[in-house]
């Protein structure tokens, strides 16, 4: 059966073929009755219906669905016709001329309407002239009035489970075109609000990001002016200072919008890290912030630790949670730090990344995961931080949660899938287990 079948047209083909099979089998089970029965009939109405059962069965088989149902429908209406009309009324025959009206209506789809009227159309007329009688085509064949009661009950019984199956499937299939309809409904619904989604963030990222862009350069432009006029050493060495202080801002500001970038599109791609390495390795590539000396990095963790995760996301959102903690450290406080600890999680592993810097008010919580959004009129940063961090996280599969007090500092906890821990040895989880 080709692949490219739609579910209600392999449904309807799988329906042909067990029509099929069931005129083969209840074909012998008339030439059966009729010898048992001792009623003659001619031998060509048997082979009739024997060989358009097998032709209509293999064509169907074959892929030659139109085929198959034209010349199943056509050769069994003229054949039920044919006996239909050589026999009694009373044995119910012609009843099977609904089942075949029926089929007829069940087996074509919509847009072919027409080849559905025309033979549900033609069962009609037939079963109208077997009414009318005086049509007969072959030799009458006489029944007692048992053998009428024993044919009726029999061709009911097929009649009735034919039209009942073909009649259940035409029904299932427009629940099925129902519910697929509701599902891309559904569908369009979810990507319509993300579309909208993107949009807004769009308007929103070319308007920051044309700003942002702006201020560090006019800033650069007025400083050099500044300098041309001044003949103070010292002013020039300060006004440099300020310019190196704008270009740093620039570059971060450029840095986040190369990792927003990387992390809409790029795809995911697991590989197998050391995770304390990686940490350490992050915090020591941002020893050129301004106060990265000041922070004190602590990873209680076992130092052999391994997982599969998305290294470059991974990467991505320590960076921006650790350059954030060093950013935000209090300058009040004899010591700064900012710590990582673990936990193995049901699916995945929890890590938790504390901070003792200035925290972030509670007005400003709920919004500090939101684009270009900054909890404070001093931040340095682009406000793309940590929607980046978020928005990564998301792609990982994984959830991120804040919980900071104002003064006190910042825990992010983050839980992360991860393709194997068979790397948490005993002393990680003993160690997890204490804190």
């Amino acid at each position: 059966m080709p692949a490219s079948k739609s579910h209600t047209e392999r449904k309807r083909i799988i329906l042909i073929s067990r029509l099929s099979i069931l005129v083969f089998i209840l074909t012998s089970v008339y030439i059966f009755l009729d010898w048992l029965l001792e009623i003659h009939v001619q031998s060509f109405i048997y082979v009739g219906f024997f060989t358009a059962s097998v032709l209509t069965f293999f064509l169907n088989r074959a892929g030659k669905t139109e085929a198959a149902k034209a010349i199943g429908l056509l050769v069994f209406n003229v054949l039920i016709f044919i006996v239909a009309s050589s026999e009694s009324f009373a044995t119910g025959i012609h009843l099977h001329l609904f089942a075949a009206g029926a089929v007829a209506l069940t087996i074509y789809d919509f847009k072919d309407w027409p080849k559905s009227l025309f033979f549900a159309t033609l069962s009609t007329v037939l079963y109208v002239l077997v009414y009318l009688g005086g049509f007969g085509i072959i030799d009458e064949r006489h029944f007692s009035p048992s053998q009428d009661r024993l044919f009726f009950v029999i061709n009911a019984a097929v009649n009735a489970t034919i039209c009942i199956y073909s009649f259940l499937l035409f029904s299932k299939l427009n629940y099925q075109a129902e519910k697929n309809l509701r599902e891309n409904e559904t569908i369009m619904l979810d990507q319509n609000e993300q579309l909208l989604k993107a949009n807004r963030e769009l308007d929103r990222f070319v308007y920051s990001v044309s700003h942002d862009l702006r201020a560090p350069l006019s800033s650069i432009s007025g400083l050099i002016q500044l300098i041309e006029k001044s003949n103070n050493s010292g002013d020039v060495i300060q006004y440099l200072d300020l310019m190196k202080g704008r270009i740093q801002r620039l570059d971060q500001f450029i840095h986040d919008i190369i990792n927003f970038s990387r992390n809409e599109r790029s795809p995911r791609q697991l590989e197998e890290i050391n995770i304390t390495n990686l940490i350490q390795e992050t915090f020591e590539a941002l020893k050129n912030i301004p106060g990265a000396d000041a922070i004190q990095l602590e990873n209680n963790l076992h130092p052999g630790m391994t997982i599969t995760v998305d290294r470059m996301r991974l990467e991505m959102i320590l960076s921006n949670l650790i350059s954030n903690a060093i950013q935000y450290r209090d300058v009040r406080k004899e010591s700064s730090f900012i710590k990582f600890s673990f936990q193995p999680g049901t699916d995945g592993i929890v890590i938790f990344i504390d901070d003792n810097g200035i925290g972030i008010n509670p007005s400003h919580q709920p919004n500090v995961f939101n684009m270009f959004y900054r909890a404070t009129e001093n931040s340095k940063g682009s406000g793309l931080g940590l929607y980046i961090v978020k928005e990564a996280v998301e792609k990982m599969g994984g959830t991120i949660a804040l919980n900071s007090v104002e003064g006190a500092g910042t825990r992010f906890t983050l839980v992360l899938p991860v393709e194997s821990q068979e790397s948490f040895t005993a002393q990680d989880k003993e160690v997890m287990s204490n804190r």
